[in-house]
């Protein structure tokens, strides 16, 4: 029992090409391949995934592991596949070919939600593959980019010519963006393992969603669907939160500029946006939940109606453990992810629309 609990908790962590060759560039070691010698697969499931044959790994990824990822540190090579196979495969899953005519492509990249939840966020995407040649590429990428690199070779045999990658994160400044930029070269150090990477100057890594319009305005809508008195509401705005003091001080950045949004529109007692850095050591994050509860405590003592929101994306992330967090206390929490807003995919829309020339 007492290793699947471990297993549960860390489930809960990780809430371009032309038509010729294509040089690759791997950071440790310098060489360039060309994507035709990648050995994807050859067939997928029933449903269109095509998923990866299990590699693998060496003793150096696992000891990678335990020094970027604390969960990890100690746990031995069977508790951390165990732990990553709790988190979901790495693989990739194309969208039907609309247009005969497309030539340019939209890589959507996603952490992955469950196979019912990955399948809803599939068929999302209709709208964006009446545009572009469209594909999933969903998983950590903690030992592997091979995932991504399939779903580029087969953007490419189906004519992409420019393939723009959308982030699937609420915001940047985590680790898992910061894995997938190192694996596009656009940093040099790796947030899990070095994996292979490409350089490609034909693909554009767009932002994640962070503080973009669209983010200022799903949070607002969430708010006004559980409020009935803003005069009298204190609006407590709640994100995963990365593990680093930096990234944590840029996030709450990204959150103070939601915040200000909705201060100025909704006319609410107070707004205040928070981090949990839900997978920092046990102090931090109770520190962060402490702190919460003490702003909580403080407004429904002075008469207010506490609102609570989240700029999470999915809408089964880490909200039972905040439930958890925050029980016995009097507030109002809407627990929607920002997948579960329509506005989501026109955001995806004018990311690409507004780089594409």
């Amino acid at each position: 029992m007492k290793q699947v609990n471990i297993y549960i908790t860390l489930w809960s962590l990780f809430f371009l090409i032309s038509p010729a060759a294509v040089s690759f560039e791997n950071h440790h070691n310098g060489k360039h391949q060309t994507i035709s010698t990648i050995n994807c697969p050859q067939k997928s499931d029933t449903e269109g995934r095509n998923y990866l044959s299990m590699a693998m790994h060496t003793n150096e990824k696992f000891n990678e592991l335990r020094s970027t990822v604390a969960v990890f540190s100690n746990l031995n090579n069977e508790q951390i596949m165990m732990a990553m196979k709790s988190m979901g495969p790495n693989y990739y899953w194309t969208v039907d070919k609309k247009d005969p005519d497309q030539k340019t492509g939209a890589l959507i990249l996603a952490h992955g939600y469950g196979k019912e939840g990955d399948r809803s966020f599939r068929n999302s995407m209709d709208a964006l593959s009446s545009k572009y040649i469209t594909s999933l590429s969903l998983g950590m990428s903690m030992m592997t980019s091979k995932h991504i690199e399939c779903a580029l070779l087969d953007m490419k045999n189906k004519g992409a010519e420019n393939i723009y990658v959308v982030p699937i994160s609420s915001t940047s400044h985590n680790s898992l963006v910061q894995q997938w930029e190192y694996i596009f070269g656009l940093r040099n150090d790796h947030a899990y393992t070095k994996v292979k990477s490409f350089q490609l100057d034909n693909v554009v890594f767009l932002n994640a969603i962070d503080d973009h319009p669209i983010a200022k305005q799903i949070v607002f809508d969430h708010v006004q669907e559980i409020s009935t008195d803003p005069g009298n509401e204190v609006v407590v705005i709640i994100a995963h939160g990365p593990v680093s003091k930096i990234n944590n001080e840029f996030e709450l950045e990204l959150l103070e500029n939601i915040a200000i949004y909705i201060r100025e529109n909704g006319k609410f007692n107070d707004v205040r946006a928070f981090t949990i850095q839900d997978d920092a050591p046990k102090e931090i994050r109770s520190t962060n939940i402490n702190q919460i509860k003490t702003f909580m405590q403080a407004a429904s003592l002075n008469g207010n109606n506490v609102l609570m929101v989240s700029n999470l994306m999915s809408g089964k992330g880490i909200q039972k453990k905040i439930y958890d967090d925050f029980s016995g206390l009097d507030y109002k929490f809407n627990s929607k992810g920002f997948l579960n807003h329509p506005q989501f995919k026109e955001w995806i829309l004018q990311s690409i629309e507004s780089n594409h020339k």
